[in-house]
């Protein structure tokens, strides 16, 4: 548990640059052993795990802002100069950053739970979208203050994809037995990584259940808090070969009207509607904002 919340610390403080000893504190455990576990449990070493992550940020606002400062760039993910992250950026990802978002923009459409959506099949005019809305069953979308969630989870790492949620729900749910294991109701899939520039054997989703006051997880469940803040809140009723289609449209929802997602990660929460051996899928997917829409 204390290797999970090693990982979000780091994810959620990139821009520091945390060291060992920072991060083994903020965790609560001795940093003279940690740095074994964490690489036994991840297979990278703390050091390597955080440089992936920064380069992977970096990528990441490329995408979404190529024509962001490369200074302001690097400062937010904890260098120096431009100079310097400029060739981390070249050892990580063999080519300069301008080449990247050359490259990026090259190729097809993002991947399956993509969290940057800077490409979309889908005009970013609404009239436009109807069409493709419909086909994936887009019900409603809204911009909402949303408060924290207190949360069991079970990690998997890996692709994302429906099956990796759903075989995690039943263990998650199996390990609380006042509950229902095939109740989909309010289960929770949190993306933590971007598959455009992580590989898919590092890719982090978190299956989770809301905790009620004082309930307690069972034994190996771990619990976080998902941050509260303003989200944008997409609904879908959708089968499962459209679960990709209401992805880029949720984003592409949010980029057409002037909306910046934040550096927290987007989730996706199930209506009881869901049913698993349809292959039918009701939910919210929650993206979260850096501001919220001009009045």
């Amino acid at each position: 548990m204390q290797v999970f919340k090693a990982m979000d610390y780091i994810s959620q403080n990139l821009c520091f640059n945390p060291t060992l000893e920072e991060i083994a504190s903020a965790v609560a455990v001795s940093s003279f052993h940690f740095h074994r576990i964490f690489k036994a449990q991840v297979g990278e070493t703390i050091a390597g795990f955080t440089r992936r992550l920064r380069m992977e940020r970096a990528a990441m606002w490329l995408i979404e802002s190529p024509r962001k400062d490369i200074t302001d760039l690097a400062l937010r993910v904890g260098f120096s100069s431009s100079q310097n992250f400029a060739k981390a950026f070249r050892q990580h990802f063999s080519v300069s950053p301008g080449e990247f978002y050359r490259q990026y923009s090259a190729e097809t459409k993002s991947k399956t739970g993509n969290v940057g959506a800077e490409k979309s099949t889908y005009s970013l005019r609404d009239e436009d979208m109807q069409s493709g809305w419909q086909e994936a069953n887009f019900v409603s979308a809204s911009i909402v203050s949303q408060p924290a969630r207190r949360v069991a989870y079970m990690r998997r790492f890996g692709a994302y994809g429906k099956e990796t949620c759903w075989l995690t729900h039943q263990d998650l749910f199996n390990s609380f037995p006042v509950r229902t294991p095939l109740q989909p109701a309010g289960m929770i899939c949190i993306y933590w990584d971007a598959p455009e520039v992580t590989l898919e054997s590092r890719c982090r989703t978190d299956v989770c259940i809301e905790l009620h006051d004082g309930e307690k997880p069972g034994r190996g469940v771990a619990v976080q808090t998902i941050a509260g803040g303003t989200y944008a809140v997409c609904k879908f009723a959708v089968y499962g070969e459209h679960l990709d289609t209401a992805w880029d449209i949720a984003f592409a929802w949010i980029k057409n009207r002037g909306l910046t997602r934040s550096d927290i990660p987007c989730y996706e929460k199930y209506y009881n509607e869901t049913d698993v051996a349809l292959d039918y899928y009701v939910f919210d997917i929650f993206i979260p904002l850096k501001s919220t829409p001009a009045v």
